[in-house]
């Protein structure tokens, strides 16, 4: 294994963990748009009730983050899968977390080389363009 790839690795085994207000758990924490089960369930089990305790290295949410592209000078980074756009931002802590966001929180550039790619298409951007702040479950209903 080469020095970068070594380095690559440890560094993305610790940068991303979750967030409870951003799952569908109780918290006392107010709650940020919920992400959907899939992002953070990996092949042993889904997610319990402890960001600190689950093997984030083994969920989508963490290959996401991995994939992610970074904006407003590395304080951002965003990632689409199934249609949805996800954002990360960095938490006190030394790690990210990341939620999903209506596509109009996502900068244009970054949407118009996902669509040139072939990640994502105009139909399901105009789905998800824009969501009340209130409906936090829209990104669980969507999946």
């Amino acid at each position: 294994m080469s020095f970068i790839l070594v380095i690559k690795t440890l560094m993305s085994q610790t940068q991303y963990r979750g967030s409870q207000k951003h799952k569908n758990r109780p918290t006392g924490e107010r709650k940020g748009t919920l992400c959907p089960e899939w992002t953070h369930t990996t092949v042993e089990s889904g997610y319990k009730n402890d960001p600190f305790a689950h093997n984030w290295e083994a969920t989508q949410a963490h290959l996401l983050f991995d994939r992610a592209v970074s904006c407003e000078g590395g304080r951002r980074r965003y990632a689409t899968a199934r249609g949805i756009a996800f954002e990360a931002k960095p938490t006190d802590d030394g790690t990210w977390h990341g939620y999903p966001v209506p596509w109009e929180a996502v900068p244009s550039e970054i949407i118009r080389k996902w669509q040139n790619d072939g990640e994502v298409t105009r139909r399901q951007i105009k789905k998800y363009w824009q969501k009340d702040h209130d409906d936090l479950s829209w990104a669980i209903e969507a999946s």
